[in-house]
């Protein structure tokens, strides 16, 4: 029997995996944790997931709203998600694809691949990630890419600077991927600063009628002091970029949501209802901003 769709309407999926080491990047723990630092770090990740629930009360829906998180720290959260039916995505454990018990809706995986790397390793990944989709598929807990393709040297001089490079390269790998039989529910990547190539690779994710969500990935700078103007501006630039991208359904919000907040909250500086009403807030406003310019838009 297969699950509900739970992701019809999601437009923001916050990912609360192993991207950030809460551990060692906010408790300063050793290379061993104690229980008690993974108790802490387990608690961070439910403020993060309190903020969520806030975020809804302020107008969010919870149809709209995701949680990608890790099944070591974040197994907690992940079962809150679960019981009130919010779209869930987890990363595999090492070597295990079983997420039966978790009742999750996605096996989430982020990528880093090349398509001009090495062909043997190439061709290694691409089996390996051709087995996590089978078995996922099997599991009912579709596959989630988060694709990064950083492009070389050779590659930004070849196709005429960065922006253009990080585009080619992003679709190219893509590309590779569907050929290698890897078809995954939902697409995630860091646009390039070209609204044609995000597009283009938009587009290139539901060829030939492929029904699958597109995310742009929207992260600020992960240091503790005050987020500046600049990655502010960034982060309302995408969330607006894909409001109006045809094919894009939404945005993939990294630690930018909550690392700063969780760093004052362990410092001392802020209490926790503060901490989960300052994620509540930053959520909510990129949710303004992509509903006013996805009305503003032709995008449907």
């Amino acid at each position: 029997m297969n699950k509900p769709d739970n992701s019809s309407d999601m437009n923001y999926l916050i990912a609360l995996d192993e991207r950030v080491e809460f551990c060692r990047d906010l408790l300063s723990s050793g290379d061993v944790p104690t229980a008690a630092e993974r108790e802490q770090a387990a608690m961070m990740k439910r403020v993060v997931f309190d903020g969520l629930l806030k975020a809804i009360e302020y107008g969010v829906q919870k149809s709209e709203l995701g949680l990608w998180a890790d099944t070591d720290l974040g197994e907690s959260v992940l079962l809150r998600a679960s019981a009130i039916s919010m779209m869930t995505a987890v990363s595999p454990r090492k070597g295990k694809h079983s997420l039966k018990d978790l009742n999750v809706d996605y096996t989430a995986v982020q990528l880093t691949l090349n398509p001009d790397g090495p062909e043997d390793a190439r061709k290694e990944l691409l089996g390996r990630l051709k087995f996590i989709s089978d078995r996922a598929r099997e599991e009912l807990a579709p596959l989630l890419i988060e694709l990064n393709s950083i492009p070389t040297a050779p590659q930004v001089e070849m196709y005429g600077g960065a922006n253009s490079a990080s585009g080619v390269v992003t679709l190219m790998a893509m590309q590779q991927l569907q050929e290698a039989g890897i078809a995954p529910a939902i697409w995630a990547f860091e646009p390039p600063q070209n609204e044609i190539f995000t597009g283009t690779i938009a587009a290139q994710a539901t060829l030939d009628d492929q029904e699958c969500k597109v995310l742009l990935v929207v992260d600020a700078s992960l240091s503790p002091d005050n987020i500046d103007s600049s990655a502010i501006t960034n982060e309302s630039n995408v969330v607006e970029l894909a409001a109006t991208t045809l094919g894009v359904s939404g945005v993939l919000i990294g630690p930018g949501a909550y690392y700063r907040q969780l760093v004052q909250l362990n410092n001392g500086l802020i209490e926790r209802g503060q901490a989960v009403e300052s994620i509540a807030s930053y959520l909510t406003n990129l949710h303004s901003i992509f509903n006013r310019s996805r009305a503003a838009s032709k995008v449907h």
